[in-house]
């Protein structure tokens, strides 16, 4: 591995609400040049551009055309992810793409074999792989302090308005809460739990007028024998301080928003183990670690594989509130 001091020339594609938070993050991260910023809307794209000192780019073909710049970070709607992957792919420029990462299995793979052919970098963003807490939970499951790991969950229910937003419209976001806060929760469970072999899915009742399951419910079986459930919803409050609880026979890991805690089951006593959820800070430690990965620095703690089964498992998922029954996900 040739490692290169070289910054990163980045362009940003996508200047709507997630990628604010982007921008603020890569003028964190010294590695990382911000080059220009496009978006379908001028109005967006002018306001980036004049708050962090860039050029506002009209055309997505004038950026991949852009020998200078070396990566393409994509905040678009996920109906566009596809298409614009291909193209930067074929440009020759590495990809941070926003979850969820493709709207079918048989995208992301045909990304996953561009990428192969290119020699080129793709990864799917996912924050919560960066969140600290997360990570240190993951080295405590890996470890054995809370002993055999029994069941898991993760837990992302608010309550938000999505009438009339691209999230709650199938044909931009590819479903509701499942898909959009779901591309989350699955990739949390394969990096902390293990590969996820099996799922049963239900869309709970939907008090939002949408045209999208606003509430869903995903129970899983990894390949280790872990069971677990996922809640999601845009519609309700769970009286939980924690996003992740993990149960083992010698204990318990819960991952909050304020502060973590993993408790001993033979003392009968916990301790905190982290400060909690700093969002910020996880997309500055995943831009960082996206430089390193295209600096040779290091490998990809997010592979393109894991984006491919982030997909597989929602979209089996998907067929199995159709179905109305339980489904491996692969095989």
């Amino acid at each position: 591995m040739n490692a290169s001091s070289d910054p990163v020339s980045l362009a940003l594609i996508g200047c709507g609400g997630i990628a604010q938070t982007h921008l603020e993050a890569i003028g964190r991260v010294p590695q990382v040049r911000l080059a220009a910023v496009c978006d379908t809307r001028a109005d967006l794209a002018a306001a980036a551009a004049g708050k962090y000192g860039v050029p506002a780019v009209s055309s997505v073909d004038a950026i991949l055309k852009d020998k200078e710049i070396r990566a393409i970070l994509v905040c678009v709607p996920p109906a566009h992810h596809f298409d614009l992957m291909k193209k930067a792919v074929a440009a020759g420029k590495s990809v941070l793409c926003e979850k969820p990462f493709t709207l079918s299995v048989k995208e992301a793979e045909t990304i996953r074999a561009l990428s192969a052919a290119a020699g080129t970098l793709v990864m799917m963003a996912s924050k919560f792989r960066f969140v600290q807490d997360v990570i240190e939970a993951r080295k405590f499951i890996q470890s054995g302090t809370i002993g055999d790991l029994i069941l898991s969950e993760v837990i992302f229910c608010s309550v938000v308005n999505m009438e009339g937003r691209w999230n709650s419209d199938a044909r931009v976001a590819g479903g509701g809460v499942l898909i959009d806060n779901g591309s989350h929760a699955v990739d949390v469970i394969r990096y902390v739990v293990g590969p996820i072999r099996s799922v049963y899915a239900q869309a709970g009742k939907r008090t939002q007028n949408v045209r999208v399951e606003d509430t869903a419910r995903l129970h899983f079986e990894t390949d280790g024998g872990v069971i677990g459930m996922v809640d999601l919803s845009w519609s309700l409050y769970k009286h939980t301080p924690n996003y992740v609880n993990l149960f083992g026979t010698k204990g318990t890991v819960e991952v909050g928003w304020a502060q973590s805690l993993i408790w001993d089951a033979g003392e009968k006593t916990s301790r905190v183990f982290g400060n909690g959820y700093k969002k910020l800070d996880a997309f500055v430690n995943q831009i960082r670690h996206f430089a390193d990965c295209i600096q040779k620095k290091t490998d990809p703690i997010l592979g393109i594989e894991d984006a491919v089964e982030s997909v597989r498992v929602i979209e089996t998922a998907y067929r199995s509130i159709s179905e109305k029954k339980w489904l491996k996900v692969r095989g």
